[in-house]
């Protein structure tokens, strides 16, 4: 289950799926909203929060606990750009929720160019000490580091400062652009091609190999990375009418072990770099 809560943001991320100018014109779910989807969410095997970004509820602390009392069992996942976690009373309110872990983008370990992609004044300084907060408390963190044409060429940077500046995180993932959104309208700005980001990728995951963190690649399709990553790569991460193959992908032998490709990215990019492992 993946349950927005908000449509309103404090970033306005070029990266962002979603069409920002559209969604702060959309009403946000009420309270009892929420709770009855919360409440029908029997059969799913998380409960997944999002936004917009879900801190700017007005009481999310209050909410998540209600989701933690109908299911006891669940994984609790929410995505949000970390910034409010920066006040340390703030992050407090988010202890005792059980199986509950926070997907946080990183764009960059140059404050400079993070907030260029999140087009907010201040977001890096306060992402990251959000990020410290959080792990401090003993919260799950894990980063997730949108690859695009703005940061790839210095991702082995990223990760070199993460393993200095951030350890205690529960993990990392790099994920390949969905082109949709915001991140269609900037394509410009933001396209590379898998197989040009991914000699960088690979990089950037073995420094953070090496200094013990656990490391995945979110669509980031076989034949694309050596054969060393695909335990990082393998599996579908996304519900599957996003995701394609490749006509090329037909005779290959491990297409289903593939995390596939975006759809959105084949038209900017065509079919050529994806090759059939034999």
């Amino acid at each position: 289950m993946d349950c927005a809560l908000t449509f309103q943001c404090n970033n306005d991320c070029i990266s962002c799926i979603f069409d920002t100018r559209q969604m702060r014109l959309m009403p946000d779910p009420s309270q009892k909203e929420l709770e009855e989807q919360i409440s029908r969410s029997e059969e799913a095997q998380y409960m997944g929060f999002t936004g917009g970004e879900p801190t700017l509820l007005e009481d999310l602390a209050g909410l998540l606990s209600f989701a933690r009392g109908k299911w006891p069992q669940k994984e609790i996942f929410l995505v949000s750009n970390g910034r409010k976690f920066a006040d340390k009373e703030y992050a407090k309110k988010f202890l005792g929720l059980g199986n509950f872990r926070i997907g946080i983008p990183i764009y960059s370990h140059k404050r400079q160019k993070h907030d260029k992609i999140t087009r907010a004044a201040g977001s890096w300084a306060e992402t990251i000490e959000g990020i410290k907060n959080l792990v401090e408390f003993g919260l799950k963190v894990e980063l997730r580091v949108i690859v695009n044409r703005e940061n790839f060429r210095e991702l082995e940077k990223t990760a070199e400062f993460i393993s200095k500046n951030l350890k205690g995180v529960a993990r990392i993932v790099f994920i390949n652009m969905k082109y949709t959104g915001n991140a269609f309208i900037y394509r410009k700005k933001l396209f590379v091609r898998y197989s040009a980001a991914a000699p960088f990728v690979e990089k950037a995951a073995g420094v953070l190999a090496e200094n013990g963190f656990e490391v995945r690649l979110f669509h980031f399709p076989h034949c694309v990375i050596g054969r060393k990553y695909w335990p990082m790569s393998a599996g579908v991460t996304k519900q599957e009418e996003e995701l394609t193959f490749s006509k090329n992908c037909t005779a290959c032998s491990v297409k289903g072990l593939c995390s596939r490709i975006w759809i959105s990215y084949l038209p900017l990019a065509g079919e050529e770099e994806f090759k059939a492992v034999r």
